[in-house]
């Protein structure tokens, strides 16, 4: 009987025993998880729809994190289209983002809609970045926004194409149209042009607008009439499809990449998308052909902060990714050229093709950088996506896109 006593007191020990460990073990879990749950989440929203800018995005939030044990960065990928929108609504409704990827010339839209947390004693380095990179974000001597890069545009081509046919890359408007026309044979088209309703559509067309005398305030003169023409007879002669207007950037870079398109205007970020599709197809960039001096236009992105609980956690982050060596090592990856002009100089040694970009910028134009240029962009794309579908007259198009910027420069749209 005491045997069975003692054993019964033995097993009952046992049992407690593992208990306790088990207890043990599930405290330790608990710890972890709440040790893990106290880190403070912010979000950052972008549009980026190339995956290499994606992964490069991706692998920086993911060093940042597990660099430290306070701040959890987490992201949200919105198309392009439809950022302006999702952004401004979260404006309106108080659920904006910590951190949001703007482009540089939508920057003074969002900033007059909710403004975004002043930068300017807060973000280590600022004094090394370019003044044209900051002008977007800049507002009566403050700094509203970090720069996250900068580039601009140049006409890709087809080297085989066009070296098949003894071309040279064109100089003038009128060669563009003869080299875009012979090129246009075997389901090649010779050009393509978006006209989706996008700033990606606006960034490609600008500087061809420029490049004739035309602006956006006189859509309805000679010179901007020049432009506009130029895509219709493109369209009208087989030369451009116009199922090209609903082609994004990365689905323009994808049929060049492919041999579908023998000539485009595209931007350093398309290069590398151009390459991963296709590593043997051998093309070069050239300068946008102009009637009097050489033009590009200036882009990039920049990151706004909201003046929010996540503020401080967002401005870690971002001296982060704007620590000098850092942005050396991934800035190229993502063929973007630097804000920072102690790191844009070294880029692209290696990299014919990319290192002209950088000659480029000496000579880039600005957008305008006003909370009006969305609605600006809007307009001008609409007139670009009628000319090409050739329905209306070129002529009402154009008069009345330059009525309808003329009120909202009034403040009446």
């Amino acid at each position: 009987m005491r045997d069975k006593i003692r054993f019964l007191s033995a097993a009952l020990a046992a049992m407690l025993a593992v208990s306790l460990a088990a207890a043990g073990l599930g405290g330790c879990g608990k710890e972890e998880e709440i040790k893990q749950s106290k880190k403070q989440q912010i979000e950052l929203w972008y549009y980026w729809d190339m995956a290499y800018q994606q992964k490069v995005l991706g692998d920086l939030i993911d060093e940042f994190n597990h660099s430290q044990d306070e701040i959890e960065v987490t992201t949200r990928y919105i198309p392009d289209a439809d950022f302006k929108k999702e952004l401004a609504l979260s404006m309106y409704e108080g659920t904006m983002p910590d951190i949001a990827l703007v482009d540089s010339a939508d920057f003074q839209f969002f900033q007059h809609t909710q403004p975004f947390a002043d930068l300017t004693d807060e973000i280590e380095g600022l004094e090394d970045y370019l003044p044209e990179a900051l002008a977007p974000c800049e507002e009566e001597g403050r700094i509203k926004g970090l720069p996250f890069g900068v580039n601009c545009v140049a006409l890709f081509y087809n080297e085989e194409m066009l070296a098949k046919r003894g071309l040279n890359p064109p100089a003038t408007w009128q060669e563009f149209y003869d080299t875009a026309k012979a090129l246009t044979a075997d389901g090649v088209y010779g050009y393509a042009q978006p006209a989706l309703e996008s700033e990606e559509s606006m960034y490609s067309f600008l500087p061809v607008l420029w490049s004739m005398g035309g602006d956006v305030d006189c859509l309805n003169s000679r010179k901007s009439a020049y432009a506009f023409q130029l895509f219709r007879d493109l369209t009208e002669d087989g030369v451009v499809s116009r199922q090209s207007i609903s082609l994004t950037h990365k689905d323009l870079a994808q049929q060049f990449a492919k041999g579908n398109i023998a000539m485009m205007i595209g931007n350093p970020m398309q290069v590398e998308y151009i390459r991963k599709i296709n590593p043997d197809l051998a093309f070069d960039v050239t300068d946008i052909p102009s009637i009097s001096d050489k033009v590009t236009v200036l882009g990039g992105e920049i990151f706004g902060v909201t003046d929010g609980k996540g503020k401080d956690a967002a401005i870690e982050f971002l001296n982060y990714i704007s620590d000098k060596d850092r942005m050396a090592g991934y800035m190229d990856d993502l063929g973007y050229m630097a804000a920072r002009k102690d790191i844009l100089d070294d880029q692209f040694q290696e990299d014919a093709v990319l290192h002209k970009f950088i000659g480029m910028l000496s000579y880039a134009r600005t957008r305008e950088f006003t909370y009006q240029w969305p609605d600006i962009t809007r307009t001008v794309v609409s007139a670009l996506e009628q000319s090409i579908i050739g329905e209306e007259d070129e002529r009402i198009i154009l008069e009345e896109a330059a009525d309808s910027i003329q009120k909202i420069r009034e403040g009446g749209q």
